[in-house]
């Protein structure tokens, strides 16, 4: 799986997470959701967000190397 696939599933779990976080929480909201809300949700997408980027520097990574290994092939 390319990093630019693996990418997009992660934003995409990412946006059924917070779409399926919202719906149960119309029907959870006590104590024990505050506290997963919390400790569990909240420092999650920071998360995600972080590795998402991290994914993006890891691709440009890979273009460029490719691009430099080409480069040494026509010399």
């Amino acid at each position: 799986m390319s990093t630019k696939v693996a990418q997009a599933n992660l934003v995409d779990a990412l946006k059924e997470l917070r779409f399926r976080w919202e719906k149960a929480r119309a029907d959870w909201d006590d104590h024990a959701s505050r506290k997963f809300e919390k400790d569990v949700m909240a420092p999650l997408e920071p998360m995600v967000i972080a590795a998402i980027k991290a994914m993006e520097h890891v691709n440009e990574m890979v273009v460029q190397v490719r691009r430099e290994c080409e480069d040494h092939e026509t010399l």
